[in-house]
């Protein structure tokens, strides 16, 4: 209907003017609806095989109606002849939208002089019959409309709406908005996780100080096979232990002397042991001994007993267990080996050789002129400190 647009004066019939618009040949197959939107609010639906007729005396026309959508069947078809003569064949869209204003034919140039208009219903169905909404022309000069059609001097009213609005209109929109919420939701709570373990485990550790296996929480198998074994100090028996008490210079005080024993001598020792002078050799349990290089402490000996030597400091020697006792980790053996070792001082027998090699017999211990005189030695072997 575009080529018959301007500013000329068009007559409208409507569907529903049954005086201008002949059904009489098929009225079983046509139908009225109402439907917004339409002019004047009808349509009217042609089955398959439908005729209709329309008289108009005019040099354009136009056949306007509804297209719209069904998925059960195919859209409808309809031929329309002019004076006899077929002009157009129409097939409606069937796209998913609806229109109100389809041309289903748009024609012009011709003969200024009355025409008849014959539709011919093709194809349709009840789900997608061929509507019809209302007929109009281009008048001759100096005819007149008939009184149930209707002059306008532009075309029809603009529809209330068109395909590309209801496509627009029914249309949904993907929602951006809560994929990019959950998306960014998601990364804070994967961050927030990562902050919390880091806190709960590097830092936690780093504030104790010891690796993980150190830990409380850590499991068995994860710590060491056994700590470091610590040394036990020895304690002395009652029976090895002197009976003096320790003065002033940890000295031992004298014993009781007779008249019959020898002066006291010096005597230095380092270490508890117990000394009885050999009887194989003829001398008596008691005698006096040469004083050593060593640190002195004045000590006295009963007759015919042994006693008991001491360290001067009052300090006693520990049993010390090997230190490469089953049992032992490599830790504890290293732990013992850095520990020096105490030297060990051997007490002086007493038994003195003569220039020849052979021992000096021993004078009897009752008297202290038993002591034997000093004799000075030809070949003596050199003095020396022990280590």
């Amino acid at each position: 209907m575009s080529r018959l647009g301007g500013t000329n004066s068009f007559v409208i019939a409507d569907d529903h003017d049954i005086q201008s618009i002949d059904y009489s040949q098929t009225p079983d197959v046509w139908f009225q609806q109402f439907l917004d939107g339409a002019y004047q609010g009808t349509i009217t639906g042609g089955l398959a095989g439908a005729k209709a007729s329309f008289k108009f005396a005019g040099t354009a026309l136009g056949v306007v109606g509804v297209a719209t959508t069904s998925n059960t069947s195919g859209p409808p078809a309809a031929r329309f002849s002019i004076d006899g003569q077929v002009v157009q064949t129409t097939t409606a869209p069937n796209n998913g939208s609806d229109n109100y204003s389809f041309d289903y034919l748009d024609l012009d140039g011709l003969d200024s002089k009355s025409h008849v208009l014959e539709i011919d219903v093709l194809n349709a169905t009840r789900d997608y019959p061929f509507y019809m909404d209302c007929i109009l022309y281009l008048p001759v000069q100096g005819v007149s409309p008939t009184a149930s059609q209707v002059v306008i001097t532009t075309f029809l009213p603009a529809p209330t709406s068109s395909s590309s609005q209801q496509a627009s209109t029914g249309k949904s929109s993907v929602p951006v908005g809560p994929i990019v919420g959950g998306v960014v939701g998601g990364l804070a709570v994967i961050v927030a996780a990562c902050i919390a373990i880091w806190f709960l485990c590097f830092r936690r550790r780093r504030s104790t100080g010891q690796a993980y296996f150190y830990a409380a929480h850590a499991k068995p198998g994860d710590l060491l096979d056994e700590e470091e074994v610590k040394a036990t100090p020895y304690a002395v028996p009652p029976s090895v232990a002197p009976s003096s008490t320790f003065g002033p210079g940890s000295q031992y005080q004298p014993a009781p002397q007779s008249a019959s024993q020898a002066p006291p001598s010096a005597y230095s020792a380092s270490a508890p042991s117990h000394y009885t002078a050999p009887s194989g050799l003829g001398y008596g349990t008691s005698s006096a001994y040469t004083p050593s290089e060593a640190p002195v402490s004045d000590y006295s000996s009963g007759s015919g007993a042994a006693s008991t030597l001491v360290l001067a400091s009052g300090s006693t020697s520990r049993v010390r267990a090997s230190p490469n006792q089953p049992g032992r980790s490599k830790a504890a053996e290293a732990g013992m080996l850095s520990v020096p070792q105490e030297a060990t001082f051997h007490a002086d027998s007493g038994v003195r050789f003569d220039e020849n090699g052979q021992p000096i017999p021993a004078a009897s211990s009752s008297s202290a002129a038993a002591i034997p005189p000093v004799v000075e030695l030809s070949d003596v072997p050199p003095s020396y400190t022990p280590a």
